[in-house]
Formats: structure tokens, C-alpha cells, sequence
């Protein structure tokens, strides 16, 4: 599998809205001189870099949910009781086999039940301080505790590529040119829905994105 080019612009717009973020991206890239990362240092050597395609995956993933379908049946029990339909206190679940449920990957990832009140505000910091682990989102089985990738036994087998792809190009790309918004940071996206959904701007009816880009001196 290779990234989609809807997260590389998601990182784009999300960089454009924060100078800083972007400039300290840039500083992290800048600390190997002359040439392009290797496998082992995207990997594990550019933990800012981490941070920004990992808090992009977690708030824009491609998919916004995932279908997957019971092979056999189940009880499925419920992290805190619910109500039913008929005002039943449950605190578990009947699926039958053949039933399809619908994974929810982007309002999982943006919960602030999950991740906090700042849950839906880009902030790759999360990911370096040691917030995730307070909370809730830490208990969820999946990469770097996000659904963007699936989980289990049809997790995305070439995320690992996937990943180590997304951060090539777009360590190229912030090395060597600036990005702003034309508009100024306030502009308003939205998602257009497809069959992987992708951003557009809010009133347009073609989902281009415009970016000021200059080559970085």
C-alpha cells in the first residue's frame, strides 16, 4: 500500500496553518545536511517528523470508517453500560454472523473522550509529551493507538512502507520549499467525500487546494 496523497495534503494544509510547526519540522530535517533520510532515519531518527504524520493520519485519516463483517456470532462487551433501544441498561452487545459493522475511524480518532479536549485541534506535540498515554486513547489496539490503519488480523500489511513513503516525500518537500495559505491561516476546509475521502476548500465545488509555495533560501 502506498500513503494516499490526500494525507500528504492534509500535512500541506496543516503545515500552512502553522508556521511554526512547519519551521520546526524544517529544523528537525535540517540536522542531516545534504542529502535525503535513510530507511532507519525516517524510521526512528526525525521523532518531529513522527509526531506530524502521525498527528495528520490521526485527524485526517483517509477512510472514515471501516467496514469489516462477523464470521460467526459474538458478544461484544461494552467499555461502560448503554442504554438500548427499549431504555435497557447493557452493558454488552449480540452481533450475528453476517452481520456488517461500520468502524467509525475518523470520529474514534477525534474523540475527546479518547484524546482530550484538544482532540480535533492539530497538535503533534501530543505525540512527543506524553499525553496520549493519559489517555483513554492509549487503550485503543492499533498503530500508535489510531485507527487510520485497521487492527488485527487485516491491519494494513505495508503501513510500515505506507508510513516511511509519506515521511520521504514530505521531508523533501519541507527541506526545501515554504508553504502558506494564500488566504491567510483562516481559510475553512471541509472534507469532500469519496470513495477515500479528500479535503477541499469550504464553498468550492472542485476539491483543489491553493498553497503559496516558495523555495526555501
Amino acid at each position: 500500500m502506498h500513503y494516499h496523497p490526500a494525507s500528504l495534503t492534509w500535512a500541506l494544509i496543516e503545515l500552512s496553518k502553522n508556521i511554526g510547526v512547519q519551521q520546526r519540522l524544517r529544523e528537525e530535517l535540517a540536522q542531516i545536511p545534504d542529502r535525503d533520510p535513510t530507511w532507519d532515519e525516517l524510521t526512528n531518527s526525525l521523532p518531529y517528523l513522527d509526531a506530524v504524520v502521525c498527528e495528520t493520519l490521526r485527524l485526517h485519516p483517509p477512510g472514515s470508517e471501516t467496514v469489516r463483517q462477523a464470521e460467526v456470532d459474538d458478544i461484544v462487551p461494552l467499555s461502560k453500560p448503554m442504554k438500548d433501544a427499549d431504555g435497557q441498561l447493557i452493558d454488552s452487545i449480540f452481533i450475528a454472523s453476517g452481520t456488517n459493522i461500520r468502524i467509525p475511524t475518523a470520529s474514534i480518532n477525534r474523540s475527546e473522550a479518547l484524546w482530550g479536549q484538544d482532540a480535533k485541534v492539530f497538535v503533534p506535540d501530543r505525540w512527543l509529551d506524553g499525553s496520549v498515554s493519559q489517555q483513554l486513547a492509549s487503550e485503543i489496539q492499533g498503530h500508535r493507538h489510531i485507527l487510520t490503519f485497521a487492527d488485527g488480523p487485516r491491519t494494513c500489511l505495508g503501513k510500515s512502507f505506507a508510513l516511511a513513503e509519506f515521511k520521504a516525500v514530505l521531508s523533501v518537500l519541507i527541506r526545501n520549499f515554504s508553504f502558506e495559505l494564500p488566504d491567510g491561516t483562516h481559510a475553512g476546509f471541509e472534507i469532500h467525500r469519496a470513495i477515500l475521502d479528500r479535503p477541499k476548500v469550504v464553498g468550492r465545488d472542485d476539491d483543489k487546494i491553493p498553497l503559496l509555495v516558495r523555495r526555501v533560501s
